[in-house]
């Protein structure tokens, strides 16, 4: 595996020397800047531009012109021009030498900012090695001789700012994102065991999460046991009553679905958000009917029906001899039996209906027309309320949340 040398060029060679002799890469990259009074000249100059009748660095270090290239920047001082020369010279080291190459940034020599954009670099983007020479001081200007390349610790600065690339993925519950976040940290460079175990638990919550946010209720429970803690705490206990277990009422699914709406519309998936109302308004009228009535709306059996009712429904019999029941027959059902969610039904139809019909010509459910922010708010405000309500009549609390945002990473 080659080992290249990415190093910054200043006004002293010495350093840059020393560098290129401790490391002893098969191929440097010198970064420099240009012009007639640049660090260029430094590098393969004619005379004696190091100084103190010193040749330039190449022909200190005996360099033939195949074992080295310059890249040069007009403005030291420009930040964004010296770290997109810093990305260039990556991607030709990826290109000529493969991406398995060995690179070590080093970034004594230079201006500040010519230093600042190759470590950033190597921070940022790169899975490049860090080093600074160091070496003893006789005053506050600069190391005079004897300085050495030594490894630069940049975890705590790199973990930084994928900790902040994490936070914009989690703040649109974008769990998965997130997790390849931090994965570039703890599958891309060792980590002391402090972070490794930081970044782990932070990435277990993220997969928790992305498999709740998907329904996989199973997986995430398992996840979420996996990592315990005490935050953790009530996340278990809403997913074992979302699992028919803990203290379940039954009714945890149609509550979690609201959550995830609003995990959609945070994301501005609109149409996803009201299909997933949608979808909590048909389930509240299935378990309601199955829990007091004991009737199941994919197969209505007509024996379990009032008998003023048996006739009306066994004309509903479909060809493969069931009696199946859409969101609105199932709500009719319920108030031809009398239950409360029923009543709640048909004081509230007015504005269900014309928020179901809006629903339906979504492209998610029988039509071709995308819903925006301001359809979901109307619709959300009814048929949320309506879910609300419902459950405030019958008395029911559940122990669902929404699930966290950037917060997850303080767990």
């Amino acid at each position: 595996m080659p080992r290249i040398l990415v190093v910054s060029v200043g006004g002293s060679c010495e350093p840059v020397v020393n560098a290129c002799r401790e490391i002893r890469p098969d191929f440097i990259y010198f970064f420099c800047s240009g012009g007639a009074k640049g660090s260029s000249l430094t590098v393969d100059g004619l005379g004696e531009p190091c100084g103190d009748k010193k040749k330039a660095i190449a022909r200190q270090l005996g360099l033939q012109p195949d074992a080295y290239r310059k890249t040069e920047v007009a403005d030291p001082d420009d930040l964004n021009a010296c770290y997109r020369a810093v990305r260039e010279v990556s991607a030709e080291i990826t290109a000529r030498f493969g991406p398995d190459a060995e690179v070590v940034a080093n970034y004594t020599g230079g201006t500040k900012t010519m230093s600042v954009a190759l470590a950033l670099f190597a921070i940022i983007e790169g899975n490049w090695s860090l080093t600074l020479n160091k070496g003893p001081r006789r005053d506050l200007v600069k190391v005079r001789a004897g300085d050495m390349p030594v490894l630069v610790g940049k975890q705590a600065v790199a973990l930084t700012l994928l900790r902040h690339q994490a936070k914009e993925f989690l703040k649109r519950y974008a769990y998965d994102m997130a997790d390849a976040v931090l994965a570039q940290a703890t599958v891309d460079q060792p980590l002391s065991r402090s972070y490794q175990d930081e970044l782990l638990r932070a990435r277990r919550l993220c997969q928790a999460f992305h498999s709740w946010d998907v329904f996989d209720h199973a997986r995430a429970l398992e996840l979420l046991q996996v990592t315990g803690g005490k935050r953790c705490a009530p996340f278990i206990e809403a997913l074992l009553d979302i699992s028919g277990k803990g203290r379940a009422t039954g009714y945890e699914q149609v509550v979690d679905l609201i959550f995830n709406a609003h995990r959609r519309a945070a994301q501005g998936r609109y149409d996803d958000c009201v299909a997933r109302l949608y979808r909590a308004l048909e389930m509240l009228a299935q378990v309601r009917l199955q829990k007091q009535w004991g009737i199941e709306t994919g197969n209505v059996e007509v024996a379990k029906l009032p008998e003023p009712l048996r006739t009306p429904y066994s004309r509903l019999t479909d060809a493969d001899g069931r009696i199946r029941l859409p969101l609105r027959k199932a709500y009719d059902l319920l108030a031809e039996l009398g239950d409360p969610v029923g009543r709640l039904w048909q004081e509230s139809q007015g504005p269900l209906v014309a928020a179901l019909e809006g629903r339906n010509n979504s492209i998610l459910a029988h039509g071709v027309q995308p819903l925006h922010r301001e359809n979901y708010e109307t619709y959300a405000t009814v048929i949320e309320g309506f879910i609300r309500q419902a459950l405030e009549t019958l008395g029911v609390k559940t122990r669902c949340r929404q699930l966290l945002r950037e917060e997850l990473l303080e767990m």
